[in-house]
C-alpha cells in the first residue's frame, strides 16, 4: 500500500475545467463558490451534497460507514464508472485475494491483477482545523462524476475505484465551522477555538491508526480493510499560512 500526505493547494491543479454532465455543481448547491471568502461549508452541507450526487449520478454511491463520537453519521463515497459500480463485489473480492496471495499461484495472481481495478482511498479533514480539504472534496467529487478534469476522467474511472471519505472527523469539522460563523464579522473573527476539536484526541487523532481506539478510526478501518483493501491511500492535509 502507498500512503502519502499532500497539501490542499495541490488539489486545484488536478481540477482544470473541461466538459460537464448534468449534475448539480457545488456552487449551485451552496449558492456560492467553494472557497469563497468568509464562507465555510459544514459537515451537514457536505453530507447533503454527496447525497445529492448519489441521486443524480450513476458514478457516485454514498455509504454510511459508522457514527462519530458525538453521533454524526460518517459517510464514504464510491466514485467509479457505472460498469464498475455494477461489479463492486467482484472487484472487492479480487483486491481481498491479492492482499494475501499466499494461496495463489503466480499465474492466478497475474490474472486477477489484470481483471481487477485500482482502488484509491482519499480521506479528508482528519485534522479539522485544516479546513481546506473538507471544502475541496466537494469539487473533487463533482469533477470526477462529470468528467470535468484535465485528464480523461471517464477512462480513468474505468480502471480506478475512488473511495472518498469527505470528512474523517465530522465532529471537529462542525466545531470549527460553527465557531468561525459565530464570530464572523466581529473582532474575534478567525480566532482559535478554545477547546479540542476531537472529543478525546484533539489534533492527535491521526496517531490512532494502529491502536484504533477512536470510533472514527474504527469506522474507517473496519469498513475498508475487510472489504476494500485499497492499494493507494492519500491523506491530504493543509499547510498553515506561515509554512
Amino acid at each position: 500500500m502507498i500512503r502519502k500526505r499532500t497539501s490542499v493547494w495541490i488539489l486545484p491543479l488536478l481540477l482544470a475545467p473541461l466538459s460537464l454532465e448534468a449534475q448539480t455543481s457545488p456552487e449551485e448547491f451552496l449558492g456560492h463558490q467553494v472557497g469563497a471568502d468568509r464562507n465555510l461549508v459544514d459537515y451537514h452541507q457536505i453530507r447533503a451534497y454527496f447525497e445529492q450526487l448519489d441521486e443524480e449520478s450513476g458514478k457516485v454511491s454514498v455509504l454510511t460507514i459508522g457514527e462519530t463520537t458525538l453521533g454524526e453519521p460518517m459517510i464514504m463515497a464510491v466514485v467509479t464508472s457505472e460498469d464498475n459500480m455494477a461489479n463492486l463485489d467482484r472487484y472487492r473480492e479480487i483486491a481481498r485475494r491479492l492482499s494475501d496471495p499466499r494461496d495463489l499461484s503466480p499465474e492466478e495472481a497475474m490474472a486477477l491483477s489484470q481483471e481487477g481495478k485500482v482502488i484509491v482511498l482519499v480521506t479528508h479533514g482528519l485534522h479539522a482545523s485544516e479546513i481546506g480539504t473538507s471544502q475541496a472534496v466537494l469539487e473533487s467529487a463533482y469533477r470526477l462524476a462529470t468528467g470535468d478534469t484535465p485528464f480523461e476522467a471517464d477512462e480513468v474511472l474505468d480502471d480506478v475505484i475512488v473511495l472518498l471519505i469527505p470528512v474523517a472527523n465530522p465532529d471537529g469539522q462542525l466545531m470549527i465551522t460553527n465557531w468561525y460563523r459565530e464570530y464572523l464579522g466581529t473582532k474575534h473573527e478567525g480566532g482559535p477555538m478554545p477547546w479540542l476539536y476531537h472529543h478525546y484526541a484533539g489534533h492527535d487523532n491521526n496517531r490512532d491508526g494502529i491502536a484504533n481506539k477512536l470510533v472514527e478510526t474504527r469506522a474507517i478501518s473496519s469498513f475498508l480493510w475487510p472489504d476494500w483493501f485499497p492499494q493507494i491511500y492519500d491523506d491530504p492535509h493543509q499547510m498553515g499560512k506561515d509554512n
